[in-house]
């Protein structure tokens, strides 16, 4: 095997097909590297064609197209702070379909920046998503099953018209992003969802830091900070049915209400909230309004 490698060092066993993306491309344009394409939207089109896995690669430059990303294809700038994909339109900037991937660019100027598809597994990775209309990433329902996980990690999510992430009901990894001063809340995860947030910045968004609905729900989440937010840290609400949310080794402090607080929309037994947890690793301080709210019950 060593020997093959030396000798088709290009070689790639995953079966990978490398397509290149320069803003600066004239003249013939192939897809290879020394004639890439001008556009990510001809990368795809080719993309399309290919039976298998793509990688697209992207040079610095200035993108201004709506992309839809197909299955098994992944997006890769190669300086999240130079490679800007902004939306032509005022539509989804970037749309990820089942197993497509996207990696270190910026997204801006749509409705949404990055949308996930129903059904859809996908990643975002290290990309910067600003200056959206509404929300940075909107991820549609699919089954809480592992195959169908939306993984969003090392991303630096702000400055959008609605929430930061906001999720339907799915299966969700959200890790180590920086999710700061958007319109709506930080993270906002509808009811059902099965997720892993952990070691997430959520800070000076216009509503809740995370936002969750107990019912259904097998949220876990470590080593987050919640500050600056205009309503709570961590906002979860509660319709009568049972499921489990486990705060732990957190930090919540000098948000404009609570800490954290507990929204009853309904009338039922209290046993409920015995599905939320609040480790004793968790810490608060300078919350308006104090550290836990009681049940605050909305009818």
């Amino acid at each position: 095997m060593l020997i093959v490698a030396l000798m088709f060092p290009g070689v790639s066993f995953a079966g990978t097909e490398d397509i290149y993306v320069d803003a600066d491309a004239s003249g013939t344009q192939d897809g290879s590297s020394n004639h890439p394409y001008e556009t990510i939207g001809d990368a795809i089109d080719e993309a399309d064609n290919i039976d298998g896995k793509v990688e697209i690669h992207v040079a610095s430059g200035t993108y201004k197209e709506n992309i839809v990303v197909p299955k098994k294809v992944k997006i890769v700038g190669n300086d999240k702070k130079k490679v800007i994909i902004k939306a032509d339109d005022d539509k989804i900037a970037v749309k990820l379909n089942h197993k497509s991937e996207i990696l270190k660019v910026t997204i801006k100027g749509g409705k949404y920046g990055v949308t996930i598809d129903d059904g859809d597994r996908a990643l975002i990775k290290d990309c910067i998503i600003k200056n959206n209309r509404k929300d940075g990433i909107k991820v549609k329902k699919a089954s809480v099953k592992d195959k169908y996980i939306a993984t969003i990690e090392d991303n630096k999510i702000y400055d959008n018209g609605g929430s930061g992430i906001y999720s339907e009901k799915r299966q969700l990894s959200i890790v180590n992003n920086e999710i700061i001063n958007n319109d709506g809340d930080g993270i906002d995860i509808e009811g059902g969802s099965s997720a892993w947030i952990y070691k997430n910045h959520v800070k000076d968004n216009d509503k809740s830091g995370l936002k969750l609905t107990l019912d259904g729900s097998n949220i876990w989440t470590k080593n987050n900070t919640y500050r600056d937010n205009g309503r709570e840290g961590i906002e979860v609400e509660a319709y009568g049915g049972s499921g489990r949310v486990d705060i732990n080794k957190s930090k919540l402090y000098k948000n404009e209400r609570y800490g954290i607080a507990r929204v009853q929309r309904g009338s039922f037994a209290s046993s409920v909230w015995n599905g939320l947890t609040v480790q004793e690793d968790t810490t608060f301080w300078e919350n308006v309004l104090g550290t836990l709210s009681g049940v605050v019950r909305v009818y």
